[in-house]
């Protein structure tokens, strides 16, 4: 009985030695993890097009970690309520990247919340058209003209750059060690140049597809001065008004579908009759919206229906962007030179 004892004794020593030894191991595991993330510049952004640009001036650099603040498939943040969650990712971050214009309703609460975060607004410098939607509003949607959106990728590489030039080395808990006369430690250096590469990449194949984008809108604008085609549009959501404006076209309504609020029989008959009125034959709609009413409308009028890709939704593949974009380019080829 004693024996057994003795062994029963034994395996609970052993049992709480390897409990204990395994809690060690993962506490130091945790710690290391910790430490490593400590490591980084954390840099949150606001919604899908500010992600997948910031990506691609971060792409291969590891000591920057860049997270969404909203889910990837959410669209434009017309209204968005901050959650707890979001709060939390802001509240470790050091730098959010904005579009601006608006987009982000809820800045002033993150400013107050966070005053030390760096706020980075993509859309500085930029003139904005007024909103369609909100009287007196801009219109944020400034990423869907591809030389917009050049200028939004250099408003980021610089205020990266400039976040990571004054807060000195991340690995020394974002202090100024190490800086020499140039403003940059080492640690720095390797960093921006980085970063300064893949800006120089993405803004060169952003560049081949503005043209190709202004060479198309160019077409479209010859063919409405020459009166080949009605220059009168209608369009789902403003985001096609950079779009329009550069073709020459007049958005003469926009169909503001709300998931709150439908649009009634009597707005859809006020919308056909504007467009029988007006002869109107170009309708832009996204692919996020329910094709029940383009499709009645269509069914209605002798407008021919369009999908414009917002590009606010989709895959993290760096080159996102741009195959929405062009796929926009073969839209309005379709819908104008056919």
């Amino acid at each position: 009985m004693k024996k057994k004892l003795n062994i029963l004794a034994i395996i609970m020593v052993v049992i709480v030695l390897v409990v204990f030894i395994t809690s060690l191991y993962i506490s130091r595991n945790n710690k290391e993890a910790t430490d490593i993330e400590d490591d980084k510049i954390r840099v949150v952004t606001s919604f899908y097009p500010t992600y997948i640009l910031t990506t691609n001036l971060t792409d291969g650099i590891s000591d920057i970690r860049v997270d969404s603040l909203t889910d990837l498939s959410a669209g434009c943040l017309h209204d968005y309520q901050l959650t707890t969650n979001d709060m939390r990712l802001l509240s470790n971050a050091h730098v959010f990247i904005i579009n601006g214009g608006g987009m982000e309703e809820y800045l002033e609460e993150v400013v107050d919340s966070f005053p030390e975060l760096e706020v980075i607004d993509l859309s500085k410098g930029i003139v904005f058209l007024e909103s369609e939607v909100h009287e007196g509003g801009d219109n944020p949607h400034v990423w869907l003209d591809p030389e917009l959106y050049m200028i939004q990728i250099e408003n980021a590489r610089e205020g990266l750059e400039t976040f990571i030039r004054n807060k000195g080395n991340i690995k020394d808990n974002i202090n100024n060690d190490g800086k020499d006369e140039s403003g940059y430690n080492e640690y720095n250096k390797e960093i921006i140049d980085h970063l300064n590469a893949n800006a120089s990449a993405y803004l060169d194949d952003v560049a081949v597809l503005a043209d190709d984008m202004n060479l198309m809108l160019n077409t479209v604008n010859d063919m409405v001065q020459h009166n080949n085609i009605s220059n009168k549009v209608v369009v789902f959501h403003d985001s096609f008004a950079y779009l329009s404006t550069k073709a020459g076209l007049e958005v003469a309504y926009t169909v503001e579908v709300d998931e709150d609020h439908p649009l009634s029989a009597g707005e859809i008959a006020e919308i056909i009759d504007a467009i029988r009125d007006e002869n109107i034959s170009y309708l832009f709609t996204e692919e996020q919206y329910d094709d029940s009413i383009s499709d009645r409308i269509k069914d209605e009028t002798d407008a021919e229906v369009y999908i414009i890709d917002s590009a606010v939704t989709g895959d993290v593949a760096k080159d996102s962007y741009i195959k929405a974009m062009r796929r926009n380019i073969e839209t309005l080829k379709k819908a104008f030179e056919g």
